[in-house]
């Protein structure tokens, strides 16, 4: 059996279902139309509907090790149906890819994992290699190599995107939009990348210079 802390979730949950019935009989009736996906990690830290306050229904959500998007050729990739689904079927217009701090599948890099122990994660990281690779070559100092490669991982990930059709359509017709974000465990914040500048730049800073 589940844990007791996850049916007394799931007790509170059939509260607010009750109360909010109304929202969840429309998703039920009229289906999803999320204007966003998100890409991320797997770890159970970052929590894409907590970080961002998403209700259901608004995220489509995609989660990894590593946030890592193989490229389109890759055979029987459920990380690319999803894209397809969420592009073409849902119609997204945003899709963020968000890396994490602390991430443990990015520390595997260092670590070169046993592929005769664990052949899927070997074989999965490999395709988050070419991230550290290029941050030992931007010379960047040791002590900041593990965020570097963080950081380098999910800007890989927008050309790894860009591989497949629909989203390459999509931005070229101006429909679909790709977002690099950061969050830092420890302080709970958001940077995203700013592709004309090349930094990243805390989300809250940049909202209020907009306002």
């Amino acid at each position: 059996m589940p844990t007791p802390s996850l049916i007394d979730g799931y007790r509170k949950f059939r509260e607010k279902y009750k109360s909010d019935h109304e929202v969840f009989d429309r998703l039920a009736d009229e289906g999803q139309d999320p204007k966003v996906m998100w890409i991320g990690c797997s770890d159970s830290r970052v929590v894409p509907e907590l970080i961002t306050g998403a209700e259901p229904g608004e995220l489509f959500d995609l989660r990894n090790i590593a946030n890592v998007v193989p490229p389109a050729t890759s055979a029987a990739c459920a990380t690319g149906a999803a894209i397809e689904y969420a592009v073409i079927h849902l119609g997204v217009d945003h899709i963020v890819v968000c890396g994490h701090t602390e991430c443990g599948g990015i520390a595997a890099l260092a670590a070169e994992p046993d592929p005769d122990v664990q052949p899927h994660i070997t074989s999965w990281l490999d395709l988050a290699r070419p991230a550290r690779e290029q941050a030992l070559a931007s010379g960047v100092a040791e002590e900041d190599l593990y965020l570097e490669t963080i950081k380098t991982n999910v800007l890989i990930q927008f050309d790894n995107l860009r591989t497949y059709p629909c989203v390459a359509g999509g931005e070229r017709s101006g429909t679909l939009t790709i977002h690099g974000w950061l969050y830092d465990l420890h302080t709970g914040t958001i940077k995203a990348y700013h592709p004309e500048s090349k930094e990243w730049v805390s989300i809250a800073r940049h909202s209020r210079r907009a306002e």
